[in-house]
């Protein structure tokens, strides 16, 4: 009995292994607090970072995924950030940071991860084809990153992004003495568990 069934997992998985057809998966993914999530901008006077309140991130993401070989594909996979859980340090660049992202009519930035791509040539380089979605306009960037799992699954990167592209205008302060970049960088440190 034992034989026959260990016959028939066997047979199955090398029907599925050869026949190259890619499976669908489904799952859940929680981020940890210990996540990290930061926007760097540069002034002609200081820079700025505003980080993410990672703890409010409480709910699971459902996630379907379609993995093949050194590609793997992803539906549903939205992280959604409240505009007003990021903290650029002091109450008028925070009212700034707001106003700059027109959070009252698109009070959040949404990612979605479209797809993981690992090169077969060096098995340590991975991109993500992610959208990211602000104030309303959605642009596809590739991002380098670094999946490691330990005791959860992180991942790491960085993106520079252009405000303009999203239609953003930055504002002028103390009459234009105070002129922020058109170009941030969005820093991640995302610690997961799938369950």
């Amino acid at each position: 009995m034992i034989l026959k069934k260990l016959a028939i997992v066997l047979s199955v998985l090398l029907a599925v292994s050869f026949s190259g057809s890619p499976v669908k998966t489904q799952s859940e993914i929680i981020i940890k607090p210990s996540s990290k999530l930061t926007i760097h901008g540069i002034t002609n006077v200081a820079n700025f970072a505003c980080k993410f309140n990672t703890v409010t991130l409480k709910d699971e993401i459902a996630i379907s995924y379609t993995a093949k070989s050194c590609h793997t594909s992803f539906e549903n996979a939205l992280l959604v950030l409240d505009n007003k859980e990021f903290d650029c340090g002091r109450k008028i660049i925070n009212k700034d940071f707001n106003d700059l992202l027109k959070s009252d009519t698109y009070p959040q930035i949404a990612i979605r991860l479209k797809e993981v791509v690992r090169s077969k040539t060096d098995p340590k380089i991975v991109t993500a084809h992610v959208d990211f979605i602000i104030a309303g306009v959605t642009k596809s960037y590739q991002i380098p990153i670094h999946i490691s799992r330990d005791q959860a699954l992180t991942v790491n990167g960085k993106i520079k992004l252009n405000i303009r592209d999203f239609g953003l205008e930055n504002p002028k302060k103390m009459l234009g003495l105070i002129k922020i970049e058109d170009v941030v960088t969005v820093h991640f440190h995302l610690d997961m568990d799938i369950i």
